[in-house]
């Protein structure tokens, strides 16, 4: 955990919510390498906003590190699950009077079904299984984009770890079939995230 030691004299402040914040459906991903590139509004020459379609569709076409990649809109069942707190001890002689130490968080896991996929686009999903360093972009239910907020005008993708995509299902008769896909956020993915309204439809436009 980022703790402070020695800790500070007071308690943080923790501010009112006077807005509610929430990812609501993640129905489309995009995938890039990380640490290639940032979304910066004041940029020079040319600003990368990253809600301008303008701007995506150059890092679609980009033939270098910088280049994203969209996944289909997902099928179904798109769900983030917290990661459990990492703990020691807990009703044993291993810690001070038996209690439960915390010593961190297990990563968050995202997964989706994707259905019905051609094999040329399954075959495609699963050569980023062979990259070691993604990122990737949650587009949202109402054409919005889910980023880290890296600084003033400056976002970026959310880290990607053991990126997986299964073999086809099927389950016969009146049923599509079925590809899982999934990855880990490390702790504290959530800690900068910043929800953007974009100037187009991530679904339709690009």
């Amino acid at each position: 955990m980022d703790c402070n030691c020695p800790n500070p004299t007071e308690l943080s402040e923790i501010g009112n919510v006077d807005c509610g914040v929430d990812l609501n459906q993640v129905q489309r991903i995009a995938v890039q390498r990380g640490g290639a590139y940032e979304f910066d509004e004041s940029a020079s020459p040319t600003p990368q906003d990253v809600k301008v379609l303008s701007v995506w569709q150059a890092l679609k076409t980009a033939t270098d590190d910088t280049k994203i990649v969209f996944t289909p809109m997902i099928g179904g069942d798109p769900i983030i699950e917290p990661g459990e707190a990492i703990t020691v001890g807990g009703g044993d002689n291993s810690t001070l009077n038996g209690v439960e130490e915390v010593q961190g968080v297990n990563p968050s896991k995202f997964s989706c079904v994707f259905k019905s996929l051609p094999a040329t686009i399954e075959k495609q999903m699963k050569s980023l299984m062979c990259e070691k360093n993604l990122v990737v972009y949650l587009f949202l239910q109402g054409g919005k984009v889910a980023v880290i907020n890296a600084g003033t005008g400056v976002y970026k993708g959310f880290t990607a770890q053991s990126l997986f995509v299964s073999d086809r299902g099927n389950q016969g008769f009146g049923t599509q079939d079925a590809v899982n896909f999934s990855f880990s956020f490390p702790a504290g993915w959530s800690d900068d995230l910043e929800i953007v309204k974009l100037n187009f439809n991530p679904f339709t436009d690009i």
